[in-house]
């Protein structure tokens, strides 16, 4: 949109990614701090400037993972549950349905855990165990250096979800009242979530040049972005290659 290409954003330097979220967590603070918090950058609220952010982050993600799918098929797990973590996101599906599983299904709170929180710990499991059967399907037939990759990836998943459940159920505990400590805890948690997602798209791109083992053969104009693979002497061309030895015309 506006001439912005996806290829472009997920090219993007890690330290332009970081320096939005550092921007975003000071201006949320300080509309806390002068304004009472103003929804246009607190990380609670749907559709303000912290999660406009996260959802555009996601959407990089499943790009990335779509190029990868193109030289490798066992990626394909990893683009459907990034574009479920979009529609959920956007729609705040696994909340809504934490909620009904909390008032109609959960007899009761578990530790520090609320009836909420088990809720939706019962729905992403439900969801993560349809996504887990096809990762593992995929994980047992594909290659040792996407294997090492799928482990990458799960990995980081579980500090998303860790900062998407664990700290959201310490998030609903300090935030009886709004205040600085629930504020903090609020950016604390989504913050954390936007970070992870940060560090996944670092990992696609790295996949997506070469810089780490993880695919086959990379879609011609993916792996580069999209200023370089419109310059001239584009290394793809075979009369930009340099000649062998001995292959040079007398």
């Amino acid at each position: 949109v506006n001439g912005v290409r996806l290829d472009t954003l997920l090219f993007t330097k890690d330290r332009h990614y970081i320096a939005v979220l550092v921007v975003l967590c000071v201006l949320s603070v300080a509309s806390f701090a002068y304004a009472g918090n103003m929804f246009l950058f607190d990380f609670d609220k749907e559709y303000s400037l912290p999660s406009l952010y996260h959802y555009a982050l996601l959407m990089i993600c499943c790009f990335g993972f779509y190029q990868l799918m193109q030289a490798e098929r066992a990626y394909e797990v990893w683009f459907y549950a990034f574009a479920y973590l979009l529609l959920d996101d956007m729609t705040t599906l696994h909340e809504t349905a934490g909620w009904l599983l909390a008032k109609y299904v959960i007899p009761g709170e578990l530790w520090f855990f609320s009836r909420r929180a088990l809720g939706e710990i019962t729905y992403l499991s439900v969801i993560g165990g349809l996504l887990g059967s096809l990762l593992v399907k995929r994980f047992f037939t594909t290659t040792e250096a996407v294997k090492k990759q799928f482990i990458i990836f799960t990995v980081l998943i579980l500090y998303f979800g860790l900062f998407g459940v664990l700290v959201d159920s310490i998030h609903e505990k300090t935030c009886a009242i709004r205040d600085l400590l629930c504020l903090s805890v609020g950016i604390l948690e989504d913050g954390g979530e936007i970070f992870v997602t940060i560090i996944i798209i670092h990992q696609i791109r790295q996949l997506l040049t070469g810089r780490i083992a993880g695919v086959g053969e990379i879609p011609r104009g993916v792996c580069e972005p999209h200023s370089a693979r419109t310059s001239q002497g584009s290394p793809e061309r075979p009369e930009n290659r340099p000649l062998k030895p001995g292959n040079a015309s007398a």
